[in-house]
């Protein structure tokens, strides 16, 4: 596709930056199950396998724990690739990653809210030119948040950390108002959104706030098929002890990943019953 053909001064762009455990997935999930039905109202691009939105919310991730200018510059070209790849129209644009604010916390060294936000957001802002960028982010109850979080360092990220340690560690990561302040100090208060996923109304069609913003009627959202089914449920607690013990045994990631995965599909298995 030819370098502008998706981009046009006036078209909205919409950046949904997560963040991660805020009902990104099932988002993801239900747009493509109605992704016919919005196709004359929405152009949406999500991470799935093989997508240049995978590889742009994987380039912010490493970007993150590691902002060197090679990283930078990989961010930048996945940044036009995932450009070049919009399709041409009118409709808005919803470009939608729960990674591209960076790694969450329990990834890697990181203890704090997105130190590398800014960053991103002016990397994006300059690829996407001379599209008027967006931003919409997700919050949740903070103590809620960090529970979900660690369950997800232990599954996703390698952490072999306790949860006690864990909460230690992100005592002092920010807060949700410290990371607003952040977003329109970057962008100014017109391109900035923050949203609340308690302040979500139908837990069968989510981020409904996130759609209005973008431009669909209550109507729409009423129109669309729902996601029935939690699309990343939990661990159960014994599931996640036995993942965060194994997280410390250096695996290399191949075989990691297949433990990793079996014990998802057979948590059952890690189940206390009574003697």
């Amino acid at each position: 596709m030819a370098r502008d053909a998706g981009i046009s001064k006036g078209r909205r762009l919409i950046f949904h930056m997560g963040v991660q455990k805020t009902g990104s997935t099932s988002l993801h999930h239900m747009l493509h199950r109605n992704r016919a039905a919005l196709s004359d109202r929405l152009t949406v691009l999500m991470p799935e396998k093989g997508s240049v939105t995978r590889a742009l919310g994987r380039a912010a991730t490493r970007f993150s724990l590691n902002p060197d200018e090679t990283n930078r510059m990989a961010l930048v070209a996945a940044a036009r690739r995932v450009r070049d790849d919009v399709a041409p129209g009118t409709t808005p644009v919803l470009i939608s990653h729960e990674n591209l604010p960076g790694a969450m916390l329990g990834n890697g060294s990181t203890c704090r809210l997105y130190p590398q936000l800014e960053a991103i957001l002016s990397v994006l802002i300059d690829a996407f030119a001379p599209m008027d960028c967006e931003f919409v982010l997700y919050t949740r109850d903070m103590a809620d948040w960090k529970h979900s979080v660690y369950g997800q360092a232990v599954r996703s990220d390698r952490y072999d950390k306790s949860r006690a340690d864990f909460m230690t560690e992100t005592a002092d990561c920010g807060t949700w108002d410290e990371l607003r302040r952040r977003l329109v100090t970057h962008l100014g208060a017109d391109r900035a959104r923050v949203f609340r996923i308690e302040d979500e109304t139908d837990p069968d069609r989510p981020g409904g706030q996130l759609l209005r913003h973008v431009g669909l009627s209550s109507d729409d959202l009423a129109a669309l098929r729902p996601q029935p089914v939690r699309s990343n449920p939990a661990l159960n607690a014994g599931a996640l002890e036995f993942l965060r013990l194994l997280n410390g045994l250096g695996l290399e990631r191949p075989a990691r990943r297949r433990v990793a995965d079996l014990v998802t599909a057979q948590q059952s298995l890690f189940v206390s019953r009574p003697a």
